[in-house]
């Protein structure tokens, strides 16, 4: 029986295959990647925007100006800065007060921080 003949025969076979097949899938990547470079360098149609959201189309007068944004950012950013400084200045655990400045960043709403907040007690030092 020539079964040794058969698997070199089908070796041969199957290395051409695999050959071709890699061949294939590489020019089949290749023609896709120029074909995509081709697409981002193409040159894009400038178009105006008009109005950019519904709110500034129907309502602009409720828009706020760019300096009252501002405004407001760095008052937020002045608000947490408070938060972080009385939370560090707490006596609680190391973990809990990481999870409080977490959530400070994450999450200034939550109830975790809320209820830590609404709960300081405020001691006046007496000068003697």
């Amino acid at each position: 029986m020539p079964k040794r003949l058969y698997f070199e025969d089908r070796t041969v076979f199957d290395f051409e295959m695999k050959k071709l097949a890699n061949c294939t899938l590489g020019l089949a990547t290749l023609f896709f990647g120029v074909q995509t470079t081709k697409a981002q360098n193409s040159e894009r149609e400038e178009s105006t925007i008009t109005e950019r959201t519904y709110m500034e189309r129907f309502e602009p007068q409720l828009i706020k100006s760019v300096e009252e944004r501002l405004a407001l950012k760095q008052l937020r950013i002045a608000e947490m800065r408070r938060k972080m400084t009385i939370l560090d200045s707490l006596d609680i655990s190391e973990r809990k007060r990481k999870a409080l400045l977490k959530d400070l960043r994450n999450n200034p709403f939550s109830h975790r921080l809320s209820k830590t907040l609404s709960n300081i007690e405020f001691v006046d030092e007496v000068e003697d």
